[in-house]
């Protein structure tokens, strides 16, 4: 099976998002965990980063995919921490508003007219990491290999 990553860039050489706020986003982690940081700038309200992606397959099932950083207890983000809109905005999709070194996977169906806005959110006052980013068909992606549909081990 072929996977395509519709994640503009996803080795994150240069991450440049479509629209920024209360952050900059630079290339963070390592060549075999490569990701982003929204670097804060703003003490009162976490970072946004959003990308905009075209030419997805209309009515495809697709998973936005990525592992966050680290986060304290006590850390609040400025809403979810990963969110997908269509082209006027609507949620098709968003994860939790606080978690701590998690892998999040929010499936979604691309809307008819093939554009998808694929948000990040930070904590507020603080950098904000995520890691191993992907837009791919949810039957492709990592989530697919279960103990059910890995090979067995001859012991």
């Amino acid at each position: 099976m072929m996977r395509h990553n519709w994640f503009p860039n996803p080795m994150l050489g240069d991450p440049k998002p479509t629209r920024s706020l209360d952050c900059s986003v630079n290339q963070w982690g390592s060549p075999d965990r490569p990701g982003i940081i929204l670097r804060h700038s703003s003490a009162t309200i976490g970072g946004y980063a959003e990308w905009v992606v075209s030419g997805l397959p209309a009515g495809v099932r697709c998973a936005f995919v990525a592992s966050c950083g680290a986060a304290e207890a006590t850390d609040t983000f400025r809403g979810p921490l990963m969110e997908v809109l269509n082209s006027h905005s609507a949620t098709l999709g968003h994860s939790e508003s606080w978690a701590d070194n998690k892998r999040i996977r929010i499936v979604f169906t691309v809307p008819s007219d093939g554009v998808v806005k694929l948000i990040f959110r930070g904590r507020v006052g603080k950098d904000t990491a995520f890691y191993q980013i992907t837009c791919t068909e949810a039957g492709s992606d990592e989530s697919f290999f279960t103990g059910g549909t890995m090979p067995l081990q001859n012991n």
